[in-house]
Formats: structure tokens, C-alpha cells, sequence
């Protein structure tokens, strides 16, 4: 999505994540029910099945030469390592092609088998897994919702992995500490910023904006017949509002929730920044107010927006399927309010975690480290340049010197996303590291984040009862606040036992 984001990683037409399988050693079934949206119990009654998902063939990639943890020799014959993602592009599964290969001429006795399934359905079909008690291996989480299925014990605990890498070498606010262990692993960590179209801004004789109001009066100037002036939305999926949001509440100084977990989204200077980002979104077309990704990609590549907010897939995708556009295209920073202008983003992190119920939990370890680290991490980040920036610190070094045809052309934009990692978070998992003014980069998970960020996500609402019901901006924050503070008190007097991690 976004994050979440993690579900942010979607497209359309050629760019959007099929649900399909690809397989490296067998068949995998799949079934998916309606999801709910707090912890998943036991099921009355039969989980409706899925799509089928379809086969992709097997593709090729390039070697990694990390070296690689291996496991002792199984007794029993063969064992298989259930892998899931939401990656499809196919230079990332190229990738995981080749690592699992890699990963079997070392572990003669090891198969990984590899399912892709969507962002949009990746709640139902995890929490139809835990209820029928499928082996998910590693796989995917909304980051909404790990605290929750780690305290439940779905999630096995991945502190060995994190010690071996060295605490220090994750960039901050990637880890996802809870009750004093680590239960997710990250492999990205990238910012959503603001694409532009630098021909039409010159044409319309505009620098790139560096304030708030310069951005704004770009979008106006620029939104036209045929072309709109900014490509966003407020509610495709659970998490949008959070994504394309969190920029304007921190840029006004202030996040959802303060580090103990009392909310601050009713401060003063968060209507501003609820007033700031409703006047931004009626330069979008009403159409996409509840749009998914996908059309945020669509639009932009298609000429008929001047600017788009996103993360690097964006770029990638602007590049393969309109190159003369990506030819005049330029990222930066979203000024969205007073404080750090520009600075303040939403990072899209995305994590694996090993299920409980895990077969194998030895090899599945060992698989998870050597999937995540050195080469391997850094060849995977590459497969979508500036999308799928790495959370290690010792990799991020490297971009700047890595070769590729893509980063010979782009290496401004995959380094200018890179450069604002370090000041850009996800709420859910840096709860409290913009307030009163003040940043500080934060591990600290807000462990209500699956009650805020649902199925029903409260910003969603706040946003869509503005531009669409037109509902008074000031009521609409005030109720949105009211029900963040409903929420964590609640949780709070439920789990009186609970300290936050920072």
C-alpha cells in the first residue's frame, strides 16, 4: 500500500497487478472472502473462492553474487517455501526467478513457490489464509495490520534476521517494533512526490513550484480542457487519503497522533492543511475522486495531466509507454504547507513477514534473509528504479553508482525520490514523528492503525464527504478528529498494558 501502501504499487492496462500465479516449483490455490476489517476469526461459514489466477512463464534475469544463508539438509525429502507478493512487474519477477534459483543451488532440498496476487485484494486473501489455516510462508502485509496479527500470533517474530543486518543499517521508521520484537522485514521504502510535465510549464511560463501557493496556482493555471491539473485521488482504496494527505498534515507540523498515541489531528493548523489539500484535489477531475492508482498512472501517461502524485513507478511506467513524456518530465518534493516544505512525504513502505503456521520456519528464514540482503535487495530495488528504493542504508549508498540503461537516462529522478526517504513516513508505522512543529524520523507503530485505516479509512471519509457530498470543511474535520480520538481510546482502555515503542 502506498503502503497500503504498501498499495501503492498498482497500475493499469499492461502496468496493473493481475492476480495470477507464477510458479518456480508446483501449484498454489488460492480463495478469497470479503474481508473484514479488524482481526479475522474463525469463519461461519465457507470463503467464497477467488479468480483463478493464470500462469506466467519463467523469466531470466541477471546474477546476484551476495552471499546466501543456508540451512541444513532436510531428512524428510523435498520442502517447499510458500512465497507471497504483490510484485508483478516483469523485471521483478525476472528477479524472483533468479533468486529462487540461486537460493536452490544452494539449498539442493529447498523449492520456493511464488504467488502474485493485488494490492486491492490482498486483505481478503490473507485473512481467507489465516482463517482456513493456509501456509503463507513469507508474504506481504498491509502494514495496517501486523501489529494486530502479531499480537494474535499469526506472525513469527524475525529479530535473528534484523541482528544479523544490524539495527542501525535500516532507515528509520522501516522496522516494525512491537512489544519489543521485530515482525516484518522491509524491502521498500520509497516517497510519492510530484511529477510535472516541464514543457507545460514552461509554455505556460511557470517554474517548478517551491510553495504551497506557487503549486496551487500551477494547478489552477494548468487545469484546462483536456488536461487536468494535478492527477490524484482522495478514496480508491483504503489508504489513499493517507498516501497523498500525510504530505499536508506534516507539512502543517502535525501527524494523526502524537508518540503516546493522543490525537493532534484536531490542532488548528491540520484544518489549514484539510483546506490546503481540498483545494489542490478540485484541480482533479471529480471522476478520479475515487480513483484507484491505475488511473493516476493512466492519466498522466496518457498527456492529459500537468502534474501527478506518485512514487517512482510512475516514472517507470511513463518511460516504457510514453517516453517522449517521461522526456519532459521532472519530480520533486509536494509543497504542501509551511513547515519543511517539500520535505515532509508520505514513504511507501512495504514489508514481508513469516506466517506462524509456517512448515518450514528454518528454511523459511533463511530464504527471507538471503531474498532481502546485499545484491539481491539492491538488483530488486533496480527492477523498478525509484519505486522500490531500498530500506538499508548500505544499499541506498549504492544507487548512485548503479548501471542500467534506465538510470542513465533517470538517475536525477531515482536519486532526487531517494534523497527524500530520510523525511518522508508513514504514519501507521512513525506514529508521532511530525508534532508541534518538530521531526524526528520514528519506529513507533500506532497499533489501532487497522481500526483508522481500514476497510473505512477515516480520512477517506473526511475527504470524500468534503469534495463530494460537500459537506462544510470545518464539520467534516471536526468529526474526522472526533473519531480518531474514539478510536485510539477505545483501543487504549481495552489494552490499558500498552506502551508505544518510542
Amino acid at each position: 500500500m502506498g503502503n497500503h501502501r504498501a498499495l501503492s504499487n498498482t497500475a493499469v492496462g499492461a502496468h496493473t497487478r493481475r492476480t495470477f500465479l507464477f510458479l518456480f516449483a508446483g501449484v498454489v490455490a488460492a480463495a478469497c472472502s470479503p474481508a473484514p476489517t479488524a482481526a479475522p476469526n474463525p469463519p461461519t461459514t465457507a470463503p467464497a473462492p477467488a479468480a483463478k489466477p493464470t500462469t506466467a512463464a519463467a523469466p531470466t534475469t541477471q546474477a546476484t553474487t551476495a552471499p546466501a544463508p543456508t540451512v541444513a539438509p532436510a531428512t524428510g525429502g523435498t520442502i517447499t517455501v510458500p512465497f507471497y507478493t504483490t510484485e508483478n512487474d516483469p523485471q521483478t519477477l525476472d528477479f524472483f526467478k533468479k533468486t529462487a534459483d540461486d537460493f536452490k543451488q544452494q539449498n539442493k532440498n529447498i523449492d520456493v513457490k511464488v504467488t502474485v496476487y493485488q494490492d486491492e485484494t490482498q486483505l481478503q486473501f490473507l485473512t481467507t489464509a489465516f482463517q482456513t489455516g493456509t501456509d503463507l510462508g513469507i508474504f506481504a502485509p498491509p502494514s495496517a495490520f501486523v501489529a494486530s496479527w502479531a499480537r494474535q500470533g499469526f506472525l513469527l517474530p524475525l529479530d535473528s534476521i534484523v541482528q544479523k543486518i544490524g539495527a542501525e543499517d535500516f532507515v528509520p521508521g522501516t522496522r516494525i517494533p512491537i512489544d519489543g520484537k521485530d515482525y516484518a522485514m522491509p524491502f521498500q521504502a520509497n516517497a510519492s512526490a510530484l511529477w510535472y510535465r516541464k514543457d507545460l510549464f514552461d509554455q505556460a511560463g511557470l517554474k517548478p513550484p517551491t510553495t504551497y501557493d506557487a503549486y496551487l496556482a500551477a494547478a489552477q493555471a494548468l487545469n484546462r480542457e483536456g488536461t487536468v491539473g494535478v492527477a490524484s485521488t482522495i478514496g480508491g482504496s483504503a489508504q489513499m487519503a493517507l498516501q497523498f494527505f500525510t504530505a499536508y498534515i506534516h507539512q502543517a507540523g502535525w501527524d494523526y497522533y502524537d508518540r503516546q498515541g493522543n490525537v493532534t489531528f484536531d490542532k488548528p493548523e491540520v484544518l489549514d492543511a484539510v483546506k490546503r489539500y481540498v483545494d489542490i484535489m478540485k484541480n482533479a477531475s471529480k471522476g478520479m475522486y475515487n480513483a484507484g492508482f491505475g488511473e493516476i498512472l493512466d492519466t498522466y501517461i496518457a498527456g492529459k495531466a500537468a502534474m501527478a502524485t506518485f512514487p517512482g513507478r510512475l516514472g517507470v511506467n511513463t518511460e516504457a509507454k510514453a517516453p517522449d513524456i517521461a522526456e519532459k518530465t521532472g519530480v520533486i518534493g509536494t509543497p504542501a504547507g509551511p513547515f519543511m516544505t517539500g520535505k515532509l512525504l508520505y514513504t511507501g513502505i512495504q514489508h514481508y513477514v513469516v506466517s506462524a503456521r509456517t512448515a518450514s520456519p528454518d528454511e523459511t528464514m533463511a530464504f527471507l534473509q538471503f531474498l532481502t540482503t546485499g545484491d539481491r535487495e539492491l538488483a530488486f530495488s533496480m527492477s523498478v528504479p525509484g519505486h522500490l528504493l531500498p530500506p538499508l542504508n548500505s544499499l541506498r549508498a549504492r544507487l548512485k553508482d548503479y548501471k542500467s540503461d534506465f538510470m542513465a537516462k533517470h538517475s536525477d529522478w531515482v536519486l532526487t525520490l531517494a534523497d527524500l526517504v530520510p523525511t518522508s513516513a508513514d504514519p501507521i508505522l512513525s506514529m508521532g514523528s511530525t508534532d508541534n512543529q518538530k521531526f524526528d524520523k520514528i519506529s513507533n507503530t500506532c497499533p489501532w492503525s487497522s481500526e483508522v485505516w481500514g476497510k473505512s479509512a477515516v480520512d477517506n471519509t473526511l475527504f470524500q464527504e468534503i469534495l463530494i457530498q460537500g459537506k462544510d470543511p470545518e464539520v467534516a474535520w471536526k468529526d474526522a478528529a472526533a473519531t480518531l480520538k474514539q478510536i485510539a481510546d477505545t483501543w487504549k482502555s481495552n489494552n490499558p498494558e500498552w506502551k508505544p515503542a518510542a
